[in-house]
């Protein structure tokens, strides 16, 4: 019995064409889940194709990288030795040109410090100048100076004139002494301040 004549049975029942109505429903549905599940497949299949391709693809490529790979790694550890290398030369070159900077600075204010010492009339302003160029700073703008002791900054000439106040034995005397002084008050005198100085020296 074919479909259509199981309708024409169905219709010559009581309410037969409900039932055929059913049916008809119930096929179309089912047909409808069908197509869908077919759809799907298909989709599904079409994915599982494509991906299929992709990774056959990939094994290639990785197939080809193994293949060449001592050679690829051999130029880049030589690749990389290279850089390494480079790279230390590099950092003793900016090692050694920060040395002869930071040289060139402390010579720069070492220099500063025994003129504005000679200037002041220290007795010995190289020695001296050992004793003061710790305290000068060097700022952002590369000039000089030394923080007082109110917090305010000075110059390297104010830094020295500020370490020589209070230390006589420091200075020389410039004063000639005249025909009526004490020449052997004056050579006592004289040992007391030598005394001094180099006792302030560590000698």
């Amino acid at each position: 019995m074919t479909l259509a004549e199981l309708y024409s049975a169905l219709e010559g029942l009581e309410k037969g064409s409900e039932f055929v109505s059913t049916i008809k429903t119930e096929i179309a549905r089912l047909n409808g889940e069908a197509k869908t599940h077919r759809e799907g497949k298909e989709a599904a299949e079409a994915v599982v194709a494509k991906l299929t391709g992709e990774r056959d693809t990939l094994s290639a490529k990785v197939a080809e990288f193994e293949t060449a790979g001592a050679g690829k790694n051999s130029e880049m550890a030589a690749l990389q030795k290279k850089i390494d290398d480079l790279t230390k030369k590099y950092e003793t070159a900016e090692q050694a040109r920060k040395d002869a900077d930071t040289k060139r600075i402390q010579a720069d204010i070492n220099s500063q410090v025994v003129d504005a010492l000679t200037k002041s009339n220290a007795m010995d302003p190289q020695e001296f100048a050992k004793l003061i160029a710790p305290s000068i700073k060097v700022g952002d703008d590369g000039s000089y100076s030394y923080t007082k002791a109110d917090g305010t900054t000075g110059t390297i000439q104010e830094c020295a004139t500020e370490w020589l106040r209070g230390k006589p034995w420091a200075i020389k005397n410039t004063q000639h002494p005249g025909s009526g002084e004490s020449g052997g008050a004056s050579g006592a005198e004289g040992n007391d301040v030598q005394k001094e100085f180099e006792q302030n020296l560590g000698i």
